[in-house]
């Protein structure tokens, strides 16, 4: 029976801030550092990475999916006609996610992938949208919203289970906005303190999800104006690094510089 390091997966990285807080713009730091980025672009606005790219970095593919910041209920598509698109978007996604192929470029499959290979999603609040609009269209789904979280839940499940298994043979990063929760009153208002959590469909996935991920930071700006990234639990968040020793509890903002050790680690265990 083999040793149970005998294997290590790239990082599985799970990183949380608020919008405008640099968690796009970081991903060029690793493109510059030389790994190759492979972004499901989710929010329609990874393209900025271009703005922070230098002469020389890695090759950088993106993959946008238009329907994933379109609601359920739309002005310009109602309905069936809605969900529909963000079905065939959601199947788009999962086919690219274990083959990345498009007409300008085929990366071949997930598991011809390396840690130096970056497969990004950008975001997972925006890809819960997509989820969400396109669970009416699946054949169980019943025509109220508890049976649409219950069937996009399902569906992020499966796409977490793809993206930290053992078949993807790359690093993986998945970019979120923050929510609060805790103790609720009757109405549903939070009393007492609160704790942030990741976004991802609903508070009860959405505190779920962190279950994937071997690390969990939050990107964050001090009152300087300085990006930092946290990776030590508080009071607040349950944050986590799996390289505690590699990785400080604060470290500055040079994602590059964190993957490099984190993927180092990986290797090393690997030989």
């Amino acid at each position: 029976m083999p040793n149970y390091e005998s294997v290590a997966m790239p990082p599985r990285i799970l990183i949380c801030g608020e919008p405008a807080s640099g968690k796009t713009g970081a991903l060029a730091q690793l493109a510059n550092a030389g790994y190759r980025l492979l972004i499901h672009d989710f929010d329609q606005n990874s393209r900025i990475i271009d703005d922070y790219l230098k002469p020389g970095h890695a090759p950088v593919y993106i993959n946008t999916y238009t329907a994933a910041k379109q609601s359920a209920v739309s002005l310009f598509d109602t309905g069936a006609a809605s969900s529909a698109k963000a079905m065939a978007e959601a199947k788009r996604f999962a086919q690219c996610l274990m083959h990345w192929k498009t007409d300008s470029e085929d990366l071949g499959p997930c598991t011809s992938w390396t840690g130096k290979d970056v497969v990004v999603i950008d975001s997972g609040t925006f890809l819960g949208d997509l989820l969400l609009a396109a669970a009416p269209s699946d054949k169980t789904a019943m025509n109220d919203k508890r049976s649409y979280y219950q069937i996009a839940g399902a569906y992020y499940g499966d796409a977490l289970d793809r993206l930290t298994g053992i078949n993807m043979g790359a690093s993986v990063i998945l970019l979120t906005h923050l929510m609060q929760t805790g103790e609720k009153d009757d109405q549903g208002r939070i009393i007492g303190k609160t704790r942030d959590i990741p976004v991802g469909i609903g508070e009860k996935f959405s505190k779920k999800m962190q279950t994937y991920f071997s690390d969990i930071w939050h990107l964050e700006v001090d009152r300087a104006g300085n990006r930092v990234f946290k990776t030590a639990a508080t009071d607040k968040a349950s944050l986590r690094t799996s390289a505690p020793n590699l990785i400080k509890a604060s470290e500055p903002y040079d994602l590059a510089s964190m993957m490099n050790r984190l993927v180092k680690v990986a290797d090393q265990k690997n030989l």
